[in-house]
């Protein structure tokens, strides 16, 4: 009957993290699509919606077109509100508490003597996901931020799709071309996967 509650609870536990992680990516996409409306986009004809109002939309093939008017490339550049600095800084924060807590949890399953079998290979299981999705997250947040981006954080889904929140004074399309690349090729995720968010006021 103990081993039986045990097994029980393991498995709870498992799931029980999963949501977790899966709700702060949710909450987290949430806040950044309600900073700035314009940007809540998704690139499944894979849109993206640059301060100027212009929209880029990507076919399965990856061909761009533009719509709208591009802005100015001399206008003036007003420096990214406290509150977009504090959603970035506190996003990523956020992120890596919930992540260590996972693995820590998920580590003491491996090392517990009276765990079952099929437990402990469910908890290896996830371990190899998180650490996966971790490495994806921060080589694509590298690269990224090598093509002029201020700042930027990628959230990777267990469903395979990806959030890319950026912070940028403005979105070229030629931009916002290589960052969809990027995520696509070393995220390993279709285009149509891809939703982009750029937030700075």
């Amino acid at each position: 009957m103990m081993v039986f509650k045990r097994k029980q609870i393991v498995v709870l536990s498992l799931i029980l993290m999963i949501l977790v992680a899966g709700y702060l990516q949710y909450s987290y996409k949430k806040s950044g699509s309600s900073a700035d409306n314009r940007t809540n986009e998704r690139i499944g004809e894979a849109v993206y919606v640059d301060n100027s109002g212009g929209t880029e939309m990507f076919d399965e093939e990856g061909v761009t077109a533009l719509e709208g008017e591009l802005a100015q490339e001399d206008e003036i550049v007003v420096p990214a509100s406290a509150e977009t600095n504090n959603y970035f800084a506190q996003a990523k924060l956020d992120r890596e508490v919930t992540r260590s807590k996972n693995f820590e949890a998920l580590e003491n399953i491996t090392r517990d003597e009276n765990a079952d079998q099929q437990a402990k290979a469910v908890a290896y299981e996830q371990l190899a996901r998180l650490t996966e999705i971790a490495e994806k997250e921060m080589k694509v947040e590298n690269l990224i931020k090598q093509r002029g981006i201020e700042d930027v954080i990628a959230f990777v889904s267990e469903d395979g799709s990806v959030d890319i929140i950026v912070k940028a004074p403005k979105l070229t399309p030629e931009l916002t071309a290589q960052i969809v690349d990027v995520v696509s090729r070393h995220a390993n995720v279709d285009i149509t996967n891809i939703t982009l968010k750029n937030m700075w006021l």
